[in-house]
């Protein structure tokens, strides 16, 4: 019997031991405050057609060093003007061992621009702990008011560089990376993805400040040699 009694106290001796671990470490992780380094923003144009002006928005990312899938919305305040955007809907991507978080659709009031300037990120845990950093938004606000051709002209004096995205005829993508020469026309795309249907050009600055979603075209094989 005394036997008995020695196991099932060790037993439970282990049972609180492991459960009280068990609390320590939900404890000490809901107690991490969100660690981000190298705020980056860009701000994109993308264009419906070639004879209208763009649609614009803003993407902000920050490389997570604590855990993201613990993040629970972003605070950013635009000094300049004021401006507040408060959300939840927060994107995560992990490339490696890296992981990054933001959002990619910044909206400005219809027919405001984004200012430049400070801006503050605030990111919050579910928690609600935080962490701030401030980025200084300068890009060429020009574009504004700029064709795609005009932004086209534009950005081949700035040292941008060409990507593109191919899609199926659902407007699945297929293909998103540098425009080859091969790529320089409906047939060289054709020849790589015999089910292309639809292409579009993706423009970029130097530091991704800027960048250019031009209209969409299909891949017609008319008139192609």
């Amino acid at each position: 019997m005394k036997n008995m009694i020695k196991k099932s106290n060790s037993k439970l001796l282990l049972i609180s031991l492991a459960l009280s671990f068990l609390v320590i470490l939900i404890s000490s992780c809901s107690q991490v405050t969100p660690e981000i380094i190298s705020p980056e923003y860009s701000v994109i144009f993308e264009y419906e057609d070639e004879k209208s002006n763009p649609k614009a928005r803003m993407s902000i990312f920050a490389e997570s060093i604590s855990d993201v899938n613990r993040y629970d919305r972003i605070r950013i305040v635009c000094e300049n003007g004021g401006y507040i955007w408060d959300f939840s809907e927060i994107s995560t991507f992990t490339d490696k061992k890296r992981s990054w978080v933001g959002n990619t659709n910044l909206m400005m009031p219809q027919n405001q621009v984004f200012p430049s300037g400070k801006y503050e990120l605030t990111f919050y845990n579910a928690d609600e702990k935080e962490t701030t950093e401030v980025i200084n938004v300068n890009y060429d606000s020009s574009f504004y008011k700029m064709t795609s051709s005009e932004s086209e002209n534009l950005l081949k004096n700035k040292n941008a560089i060409t990507k593109i995205a191919i899609y199926d005829k659902n407007r699945q993508m297929i293909y998103f990376g540098e425009k080859s020469s091969s790529f320089n026309s409906p047939r060289g795309i054709w020849n790589k993805f015999s089910n292309a249907k639809y292409y579009q050009d993706i423009i970029i600055t130097p530091g991704n400040y800027v960048i250019c979603i031009m209209p969409q075209k299909e891949v017609s094989l008319e008139n192609q040699q």
